[in-house]
């Protein structure tokens, strides 16, 4: 009989080592805390204080006494949720996250660094500098795969996702295509990703202006273009017309279009011309980036556009779980986990369903399914099985 979704993450929730010292005294297991917290994430309950009040209002659920598989729930005070939830070891948390979305990894890998805003307020328990954290996400279903965690702040972004890339488990595929921004693009992670048979489209700016400057001056010794795509204008909501040029240099000759001493193995050149028209003003915005192999531009296309929806995954974040608003105080990693999961739970669902109308005449949104998971506990539980 397979096992529920929902039922098997609870059970690997257990694995959790419990940092409290009286084991025998424990009136609150932190797998139901931490699954507890969870799906009150998942109905739409953002901070501590509401996931609480959802707590002691639900004592009485059966549907979560059946996932427990008790008779009597307990529900800890708000505090000592918060305790729990800061001092659980946020890496064992983190192998679970992985291991429960590790069959969505597909060679499309985009990785973005993200402060946690609330964890720098002078609260009750310290002050602390910014925290941040590397999501790491799959752009073919938009969900984010894995984390990596920045106690300095996105200081650390650089050095730590060299540490990243030598995690194999996560990164196993010789094929995958990393994405990330210009403070990414440092010689030490491109050569390391290309000496592991991966490959990388790397945005080239003002951080390596060396660079940037050769590139631009190779791309104008050619006549023409290698290759072009050139997608039709569309409005966005503001009312503006965007359109999109993107022109792929490469050297027929060789594999390598532009030799560099410090960067190996460069391929392609990309020149992306974005135009918009507002209110019948034009404006232009060139973007050069380098890659590591050869494809149509058609292809470089696709998969820069894919990059940019990460911000739309730190929008989500943002305004379906408020984790910009949120003040985690210290150490929010493992809050910054379960949200993770909540997001993850709203794009599998919405990937699955897309265009849609469930429960509504209208089309299904991210939006939409976190509000069927507030006024449906049925219908947020579901959203563990469409996981599987």
């Amino acid at each position: 009989m397979k096992v529920k979704q929902k039922k098997k993450l609870f059970e690997s929730l257990k694995s959790l080592t419990d940092y409290r010292v009286d084991t025998h005294k424990i009136l609150y297991p932190i797998e139901e805390v931490v699954f507890m917290v969870l799906f009150g994430l998942m109905k739409g309950k953002t901070t501590y204080e509401m996931i609480h009040t959802w707590m002691e209002f639900n004592k009485e659920n059966s549907l979560l006494k059946r996932i427990f598989n008790k008779e009597e729930l307990k529900i800890p005070s708000r505090a000592t949720i918060h305790r729990i939830m800061i001092n659980i070891d946020f890496n064992e948390l983190e192998k679970i996250f992985r291991d429960y979305f590790s069959k969505y990894k597909t060679e499309a890998i985009s990785v973005d660094g993200k402060w946690l805003r609330g964890s720098d307020v002078n609260g009750s328990y310290t002050q602390e500098s910014h925290k941040a954290i590397l999501n790491i996400l799959d752009k073919e279903h938009k969900i984010v795969i894995g984390h990596k965690f920045l106690h300095k702040g996105k200081k650390s972004e650089i050095p730590n996702f060299k540490e990243l890339l030598d995690e194999r488990e996560l990164f196993s595929k010789e094929s995958q295509i990393f994405s990330f921004d210009a403070l990414l693009t440092q010689k030490e992670i491109l050569n390391k990703i290309d000496k592991n048979n991966q490959r990388y489209i790397a945005k080239v700016k003002g951080n390596q202006e060396s660079l940037r400057n050769q590139v631009i001056e190779v791309a104008g010794r050619f006549e023409e273009a290698t290759n072009i795509c050139e997608d039709k204008s569309f409005n966005t909501e503001g009312g503006k017309e965007v359109k999109r040029k993107v022109e792929i240099f490469q050297s027929n000759s060789c594999d390598i279009v532009l030799f560099n001493s410090e960067f190996n193995n460069i391929q392609s050149i990309i020149k992306v011309t974005k135009t918009i028209i507002d209110k019948k003003v034009k404006k232009e915005k060139i973007e050069y980036l380098i890659a590591n192999f050869k494809t149509s531009a058609k292809y470089f296309k696709l998969k820069i556009l894919q990059h940019w929806r990460v911000e739309t995954y730190h929008y989500h974040l943002d305004m379906l779980t408020k984790e910009d608003e949120h003040i985690a105080y210290i150490e929010p990693f493992s809050i910054s986990i379960l949200r993770s999961f909540t997001i993850n739970f709203y794009q599998i669902f919405f990937n699955k369903h897309r265009g849609e109308k469930i429960m509504t005449s209208k089309p299904l949104t991210m939006a939409r399914v976190k509000e069927y998971c507030a006024n449906s506990d049925e219908f947020a539980l579901n959203l563990f099985e469409e996981c599987s």
